[in-house]
C-alpha cells in the first residue's frame, strides 16, 4: 500500500506510515465489487449483534465456566462496577489454568484479556476482520448503539460471509 503522503510502500493493513507516520487507515479504498463489496460496505450492525454475557471480575473461574456452558457461548465479557475490566474466553482459560491448581479460587481477573479492542456497531464490518486479524483473538467487545456491550466473534464473521 502505498502513502498518499509520502509515496512510501508500506504492508498492506498497516495502520500508518513506515515513513513518515501519517495514518493509512483514513486512505480511500479500491473499487470493491461482489465479496469484497459486503464486507467493505457493511457495519458491525449488520451482523445483528446481541447483548453480551458479563460476569463480574471478582468471580470464580467455576462460575465463568459454569456461565458459558449454559449460554454455549465462548466468551464473557468482565466487569468492575459498569466498566468493561476485559474479555475471558475459552483460550485464556485454556492456556492460563494451572495443572492442579484450585479452581475454586481462581478469579475471572487473574485470565482476563486486558484493555480489549472495543468497536462500535457503527465500525466498519472490515474493521472487525482487521483487528481479529492482527491480534489473534476470535472475539471482540462491541459497544452497542442502544447502549451497553456485545461480542462479534470470528464465527459471526464467517456466518456473514456464507449467508
Amino acid at each position: 500500500m502505498k502513502c498518499p503522503s509520502c509515496g512510501a510502500d508500506n504492508l498492506e493493513g498497516a495502520d500508518e506510515c513506515d515513513g513518515c507516520r501519517t495514518p493509512l487507515t483514513e486512505a480511500p479504498a479500491p473499487p470493491a465489487g461482489g465479496l469484497e463489496k459486503r464486507i467493505l460496505g457493511a457495519t458491525i450492525a449488520d451482523l445483528g449483534p446481541k447483548p453480551a454475557k458479563t460476569i463480574p471480575a471478582a468471580a470464580t473461574i467455576l462460575q465463568a465456566v459454569e456461565a458459558m456452558r449454559q449460554g454455549k457461548i465462548g466468551c464473557l465479557l468482565a466487569l468492575e462496577g459498569a466498566a468493561l475490566a476485559g474479555i475471558v474466553s475459552e483460550r485464556e482459560l485454556a492456556l492460563g489454568l494451572p495443572e492442579g491448581g484450585d479452581l475454586s479460587r481462581a478469579r475471572v481477573k487473574d485470565f482476563l484479556r486486558e484493555e480489549p479492542d472495543v468497536l462500535s456497531d457503527q465500525d466498519a464490518l472490515a474493521d472487525a476482520f482487521h483487528r481479529m486479524a492482527l491480534s489473534g483473538h476470535w472475539h471482540l467487545p462491541v459497544r452497542l448503539r442502544a447502549g451497553g456491550y456485545g461480542v462479534v466473534s470470528a464465527r459471526d464473521l464467517l456466518r456473514y460471509l456464507c449467508l
